[in-house]
C-alpha cells in the first residue's frame, strides 16, 4: 500500500481550523482509495495520534514561534527520516520550516505542493522570502492551487503554468456521518434563537470578525461565532464593554455540535478580509448543509464557493454596512432565502464533492508513482 505524508505546520487536535479540515478530507478520501496517509506536524510534544479517518499524525515538540511559522528541532532531525520513509510528499504551503529544510536536502520521493494562499501578514520578509518560494515550487513534481483566482492573483506562480493543477477543497459526505448527539445546552440554544448567522472557523487576524461585531450592531438576528484562535480574548472584551448582546463568542465546539449548529442556522457568513481566506472551508460545509452564504470579495476561491445571488450575497470586505445588509435581507426575504439555500446543495454536488475534486488527488498520486 503506497504511503502519503502530508507535512503542515499545525494539525488536529493541537488546532482545528479549515486548512486541517482540508487535509484531513484529501487525507482520508486518499485512504478510502488504497493509500496508507500520514501527517506530520509541529506541536506540544513528541506523540502519534491515530484518527478514526485512518490517519496517522505525528507531532514534533514546537522550538519556538515566529510570525506563525513554528519551528520544531526534531522535526528537523527526523526530516531526511520523514522523506525516505513514504512513496509521496504532500506539502501545505506556506509554512517556511518545511520549505526550507526540502531546499536543504536531497528529496527521493515524489512530491507535490498544495499551495493555499499566499504569504501577507508578514510583507517586508515576503520580498526576501520570495526567492526561496520559487526554488521550493520548481522543486515540486506537481502544484495545486485551490482556484485559477488564486493563480491570477499570485503573479510569481505563472512560472509554473506547466505543472499546476486545479484542485478545489471539497467536503466527503463522510465529513458529518456517525456523529453523536449535540450537547444539550448546544441544543437549547438553538431551540431558544431561530434564524442565527453562523461564523465557524480559527480566530485569526484576516477572519474579519471584528467587521462583523460592527455589522451585528445593526442587525435584531443572533450572531454565533464558533472558533478559537488569539483573538479570543479581544472579540469577548468588545462584545462585554460594547454591550453587544445578540453575538455569541462559543469557542471550539465538537464535530456534533457544529453539524448541529450548521443544520440549524438561517445562513453561514465568512467575512474575512484579506487574500489570506483562500477558499473557507466553512462555505463548503454551509453548501453541503443547504444554507445561504454571505462573503466577501477576495480575488480568492471564496467568490467560486459563493456565487453572487446565487448561492448567497458577496460583499466588499471591510464594509459592516454592507455585510449587515446582506445578512438581513437574507434573514428578512423568505424567498430569496429560500432560492440561495435551494441553489446551495447543488452547487455542492456538482463541483464540491469528493469524486469531483477528491479524486483529482488521486489522479495526481497515481501519476507520480
Amino acid at each position: 500500500m503506497p504511503k502519503i505524508t502530508h507535512i503542515f505546520k499545525t494539525y488536529f487536535p493541537e488546532t482545528n481550523g479549515g486548512l486541517e479540515e482540508a487535509i484531513r478530507q484529501y487525507g482520508s478520501h486518499a485512504a478510502q482509495n488504497g493509500f496508507e496517509v500520514e501527517v506530520v506536524a509541529v506541536g506540544s510534544g513528541n506523540y502519534t495520534v491515530a484518527s478514526p479517518d485512518n490517519i496517522t499524525t505525528r507531532f514534533y515538540r514546537k522550538t519556538f514561534d515566529r510570525l506563525s511559522n513554528p519551528f520544531s528541532m526534531a522535526f528537523a532531525r527526523s526530516f531526511k527520516r520523514i522523506c525516505t520513509h513514504t512513496d509521496i510528499l504532500h506539502f501545505h504551503f506556506p509554512w517556511p520550516t518545511a520549505e526550507l529544510l526540502a531546499l536543504c536536502h536531497s528529496l527521493e520521493k515524489p512530491a507535490l505542493v498544495t499551495f493555499h494562499c499566499d504569504i501577507h501578514k508578514a510583507r517586508p520578509l515576503k520580498q526576501l522570502y520570495l526567492p526561496f518560494v520559487t526554488r521550493f515550487m520548481g522543486k515540486m513534481d506537481a502544484v495545486c492551487i485551490s482556484s485559477k483566482r488564486l493563480f491570477n492573483t499570485t503573479p510569481y506562480l505563472a512560472q509554473f503554468t506547466d505543472k499546476i493543477h486545479e484542485v478545489s477543497y471539497f467536503v466527503n459526505k463522510s465529513r458529518f456521518a456517525g456523529l453523536g448527539e449535540p450537547d444539550r445546552e448546544i441544543m437549547a440554544f438553538a431551540g431558544k434563537h431561530k434564524n442565527y448567522v453562523l461564523f465557524a472557523g480559527m480566530l485569526r487576524w484576516y477572519k474579519g470578525l471584528d467587521v462583523l461585531l460592527d455589522a451585528a450592531k445593526q442587525m435584531k438576528n443572533q450572531v454565533v461565532i464558533v472558533g478559537k484562535g488569539e483573538l479570543f480574548d479581544g472579540l469577548n472584551a468588545r462584545i462585554q464593554n460594547e454591550k453587544i448582546n445578540n453575538v455569541h463568542l462559543m469557542g471550539f465546539q465538537s464535530d456534533a455540535n457544529l453539524k448541529f449548529l450548521i443544520e440549524n442556522c438561517r445562513l453561514v457568513v465568512l467575512p474575512s478580509t484579506a487574500p489570506a481566506e483562500a477558499f473557507g472551508q466553512i462555505l463548503l460545509e454551509g453548501l453541503y448543509f443547504s444554507k445561504p452564504l454571505v462573503s466577501t470579495e477576495l480575488g480568492t476561491g471564496t467568490s467560486i464557493v459563493n456565487r453572487h445571488n446565487h448561492t448567497g450575497v458577496v460583499v466588499p470586505p471591510g464594509c459592516p454596512v454592507a455585510l449587515a445588509r446582506a445578512m438581513n435581507k437574507i434573514l428578512t426575504d423568505e424567498n430569496c432565502a429560500h432560492r440561495f439555500s435551494t441553489n446551495a446543495f447543488h452547487h455542492y454536488l456538482g463541483n464540491f464533492t469528493a469524486r469531483a475534486q477528491g479524486d483529482k488527488y488521486l489522479r495526481i498520486y497515481r501519476a507520480l508513482l
